[in-house]
């Protein structure tokens, strides 16, 4: 057997750093995958718990390689240096506190080998922790993945497989001018090369804990956010006002602006969203078209307004018909509070990077 047939199927990079806590349980959740042909690279960013001590524990495991940086140089650095080390095909994405399905590598190595067109693929996560076990779900298909990126990241970094080709490519790079939001800057890039795509299914618990985002970081991740979104829209043609950015920004931070006009405002904004990609080809417009007109809606009812007075005047008319209307307040009757919970947790997505990058 030569050396190229025994490479392993995929490389999973798992970095550490101060995750003494939960490492364990991660890697465990690794080793117990029903595809078992995988390299695991755990590579510790200079930890000053126990970490260290915790990954040595899986060092007999021959699918277990460790690796330790002498000092602690950020999620990019050691991201780039673990990329390197892997010798698979199939590059696997896990952070140290969460915990794999059983079934995750299977069904996604499947999907990629069913579908060579795309090149990276992700999953629904569940959030565990401090909260109630919630799902969080994410757009399957490229076309709706891509624009969605203008409101937040519909590729969960833990839960992606992508192929070792993009990194041979030099497509894949963090960049460190937008840390605290590397992967979203990285997708917003990589989404105009390649396509991607998410599994219904839930492929990874995603823990949450009190330790996990301080203010300062937020604070700097939504700084490098509002960067990123600027650039796709300056890349699609449109130079947002002020006031433009602020009627996005409240749609994605849930906090409709006081002002009279705000709706037809929001409504002419995006508008002018549709316009551009029509123009440019940036977007799929039907794909953009259903998730802004979802966006108007759901913004509309957190208001407590008409729909019915929206769906017959211009420019809202746009984004609200009659049949909406209808279906709409079916959906708000059977409303709950697990559903309304859901919601709140799309702002704990913009949260994710802030914990592990480094200021």
């Amino acid at each position: 057997m030569n050396q190229r047939e025994q490479l392993p199927a995929i490389s999973v990079v798992v970095p550490t750093y101060n995750a003494g806590r939960y490492v364990e349980e991660a890697v465990a959740s690794v080793l117990a995958q029903d595809f078992g042909d995988f390299e695991l690279l755990l590579i510790d960013d200079g930890s000053t718990d126990n970490t260290a001590d915790v990954v040595s524990r899986f060092a007999t495991d021959p699918r277990v390689r460790l690796l330790r940086n002498e000092r602690n140089m950020g999620l990019i650095a050691t991201l780039h240096r673990a990329y390197a080390e892997c010798r698979a095909p199939l590059i696997a994405r896990m952070d140290s506190d969460d915990i794999c399905a059983p079934d995750r590598f299977g069904k996604q190595v499947a999907f990629l080998r069913e579908h060579p067109d795309v090149a990276i693929v992700g999953g629904a996560i569940r959030f565990f922790g401090n909260v109630a076990p919630n799902v969080f779900t994410f757009p399957l298909a490229h076309a709706d993945i891509h624009p969605a990126m203008l409101f937040y990241c519909p590729l969960a970094h833990p839960a992606l497989m992508f192929r070792r080709e993009l990194l041979d490519q030099g497509i894949i790079r963090y960049d460190d001018a937008f840390r605290h939001a590397e992967d979203y800057h990285l997708w917003s890039r990589l989404l105009l090369q390649v396509n991607a795509a998410n599994l219904p299914e839930v492929v990874l618990d995603y823990r949450l804990h009190a330790q996990q985002v301080s203010s300062d970081s937020s604070d700097k991740q939504y700084a490098a956010s509002l960067r990123v979104r600027r650039q796709m829209l300056q890349e699609c043609g449109v130079e947002p006002t002020d006031d433009e950015i602020a009627l996005h920004e409240s749609v994605i931070l849930e906090r409709p602006l006081a002002r009279t006009d705000y709706l037809p405002a929001l409504a002419a904004w995006f508008v002018r969203l549709e316009a551009a990609a029509r123009q440019s080809g940036y977007w799929d417009e039907q794909a953009l078209h259903r998730l802004l007109k979802g966006k108007f809606i759901d913004t509309a009812r957190r208001v407590g307004a008409d729909l019915s007075a929206l769906a017959k005047v211009t420019p809202t008319a746009s984004f609200v018909s009659t049949e909406d209307v209808t279906t709409v307040s079916h959906e708000a009757s059977r409303a709950s509070l697990a559903a309304r919970v859901k919601r709140r947790l799309k702002s704990m997505v913009w949260q994710w990077r802030a914990r592990r990058s480094k200021s």
